[in-house]
Order: structure tokens, then sequence, then C-alpha cells
């Protein structure tokens, strides 16, 4: 025995020493040691601290993707709005040319028959204050338009005259609802004449310097044109007679309807010349 240790005591001590730090590296290794009561209390108060806080910061995050995706969105709309907004005007403006059109060819079609040179013209400017006494044309000198050249409808019944001023590509028109205007008329059925003066205040018109102890204009008779002034063709409807009375004067007092009417009017048309020839 004393020979197998003298011979093998280097080894086994050298396997005791590595058995002995073995066992004190495994006395290191902790082993889930019941926690403290201040490690207990600390860990009830703030695990459902770190959770609301986790939570929070995920709604958040949604939250805030949720915002960016709505701003993106409201962004498009306002785009779509804007475009639906500009092909909704430029369809309104083409739908009005195309009106505009349409009114040119049927006044063209009709007025050809007054035996007379016209120029049709739109309407692009009416006294937003008195728009009873003259509205602005888009044709002139240019076209040929001069004063006191008469101005009809598309139906061929009489507007007004070219007055002052005018200038290469426009012109203002006088119409028989001023009162400054005064036109030879007489009645369709029967051959009393008198001057239609105008209204603005109504935008109707009267008819004056009929004689009292006239009897046979009516109401509902239509007016038309004479000549006599040698600024208006003779035959043009003029107006229609709303009332008859008297009011102890000289003269009938006789109130009278313009055939046109200023706030359905988009095409008239200036008579360059008239069936005689002249202008």
């Amino acid at each position: 025995m004393p020979r197998f240790w003298k011979k093998r005591k280097k080894a086994i001590l050298f396997a005791g020493l590595m058995f002995l730090q073995a066992l004190l590296l495994s006395l290191q290794i902790p082993l889930g040691q019941e926690a403290s009561v201040m490690e207990r209390a600390a860990f009830s108060v703030f695990a459902p601290v770190q959770r609301t806080v986790r939570g929070l910061l995920r709604d958040l995050g949604e939250f805030w993707n949720h915002n960016i995706t709505l701003r993106r969105v409201e962004v498009q709309n306002r785009a779509y709005r804007d475009e639906l907004f500009r092909l909704r005007q430029e369809n309104a403006l083409l739908r009005n040319g195309l009106g505009r059109l349409q009114l040119r060819d049927e006044a063209a079609a009709f007025l050809h028959g007054l035996r007379s040179s016209f120029v049709l013209a739109d309407i692009i400017g009416v006294d937003t204050i008195n728009p009873y006494k003259s509205v602005v044309i888009d044709v002139g000198t240019r076209q040929g338009v001069r004063a006191q050249m008469p101005v009809v409808d598309g139906r061929g019944r009489l507007v007004g005259r070219i007055i002052a001023p005018i200038s290469a590509g426009e012109a203002t028109v006088q119409l028989v609802t001023d009162n400054n205007s005064a036109v030879s008329v007489r009645g369709a059925d029967h051959p009393v004449s008198g001057l239609l003066a105008g209204d603005p205040a109504s935008g109707r018109g009267w008819l004056t310097y009929v004689p009292a102890s006239e009897e046979s204009l009516v109401p509902g008779e239509i007016l038309f044109t004479t000549g006599y002034d040698r600024v208006f063709p003779a035959g043009l409807e003029a107006g229609v007679i709303l009332s008859v009375s008297s009011d102890g004067s000289l003269f009938k007092k006789i109130a009278v309807r313009p055939s046109f009417e200023i706030r359905d009017q988009k095409v008239v048309a200036v008579l360059t010349t008239t069936a005689g020839g002249g202008e």
C-alpha cells in the first residue's frame, strides 16, 4: 500500500484538488433563492407600470401611424375635391359656351328673315345699379358698329340702340327701358301711334302722347315700331300694353311691358343695315 501511495500520490492529490474546485464552483451558481420583501414590493409596483408604459407606447405608435395615414388621406381628398371643382367649372364653361353657340345659331336663323344685315353680339356687362338703362356688348367699330344702330334680341324684338361710348371691340346699348329712350310705336290692331318711353325703376315703359279721347287701344295689344323716328326700322315688336287709364290730363296713361327681358338675354344683334339698304 505505501508503495502504491508513493507512486500515485501526485495523481491522487491532483484528482482531489479538481473535485474540490468543482464543488466550490457549484456552490457559486445561483439557485433562485427566495426574494426579499423589498424586491417583492418593488416588483409588484413596477411590473404593472412597465406593462402600462409598454401598452401606452404601443398605443401611441398606432395612433401616430393612424394619424399619418389620415393626413395622407386628407391631402388626397383635398386634391380630389380641387380636381372635381376644376372639372365642374370647365364643364359649366363648356356648357355655357355651347349654349351661347346654340343661341347664336337660332338667332341668326331667325334674323335672316328680317331682310337686314346684322352683327351678333354677346352681352358682357350690365349696370348692376341700373340694369334697365344700358348694357355692354362685345362688338364695336371693328365690326362696323356705330351710334344709333338698332339692337334686337334673337327673336327680332326691340332691345334698344347703340350709344356712346363705343370702342373697337365693345359698344354700349341704351335699352328701351331707359328713361332717356323714346321709340315711335303704334298698335298692332289699331292705327294709334305714340312714343314709348322707358321706366328704369320698374323695367317697364309708358306709351306717351296718346290723346285722352282715344279709346281704341286696350290691354294685351302688341306695339310695333313705326320707323317715324328714323332710328328704328318699322315692324319691330317693341312691347305689349299692360293697362290703359286716364288721370284727367290731355293724354292717356298707358303702361307697357317691353317684349324683351334683359335678364334672359345673352345674345343680341346689331342691325347694321335695314330693308331699305341704309344704315
